[in-house]
């Protein structure tokens, strides 16, 4: 760590190692902004007057590992350029997730209308074929279409409101980085633990 401003909530930071360019970044703090930048990408988040406190985690009684919220903290991100690793957000479409929620919504469907075994076989086979290969493609507008199109004579309604179900997953670069404010807000605390004993 190099502490290139330290003036109150106006900091600059510089973690890199030695010699090497590999997942440096850079922490720029003033009034009620911080900013990660670096190898992975620029995240902006705007929250309290100075962010180290509002980024500042309880080890929650073990000092060895780092917590984060990526919810919460995903809440007061302002801005993202990701050094094209991504579109400029924090977050994807998941495939897993879409998945998942398609497999839920089709067997509470079936146990609530008491849908007989041969009708599930057939029924599960073309969604497996019409939706869920869908979105193996990576694309959420894509999986969805193909959701909302799906249409069973017998059970039209299978999916008639799942246009609103959130199937995004945060980015790595996006939780790395996360985890790179919370080690470098715990790596400054340590290097000024000193001083504030001296005084």
């Amino acid at each position: 760590m190099s502490m290139i401003r330290d003036d109150g909530v106006n900091r600059h930071l510089m973690f890199r190692q030695p010699g090497d360019s590999a997942y440096w970044f850079e922490i720029l703090t003033w009034p009620g902004t911080l900013c990660i930048k670096g190898d992975m990408g620029t995240y902006v988040f705007s929250r309290l007057p100075d962010m180290f406190q509002f980024f500042r985690t309880d080890d929650r009684g073990d000092p060895t590992k780092l917590y984060i919220n990526k919810g919460y903290w995903a809440e007061k991100l302002q801005a993202v350029d990701c050094n094209g690793y991504g579109r400029g957000s924090a977050d994807r479409f998941s495939a897993e997730n879409f998945k998942r929620r398609v497999v839920e919504r089709f067997r509470d469907y079936c146990r609530d209308r008491e849908v007989e075994h041969e009708m599930r076989r057939v029924m599960w086979e073309a969604i497996r074929e019409d939706v869920l290969e869908t979105a193996d493609e990576g694309d959420a507008t894509r999986a969805f279409d193909s959701l909302m199109a799906f249409h069973h004579a017998d059970h039209p309604r299978l999916f008639e409101d799942c246009w609103e179900w959130n199937c995004k997953e945060y980015t790595f670069h996006f939780i790395w980085n996360l985890y790179g404010i919370a080690w470098a807000i715990r790596q400054y605390d340590a290097a000024k633990e000193p001083t504030k004993e001296a005084a």
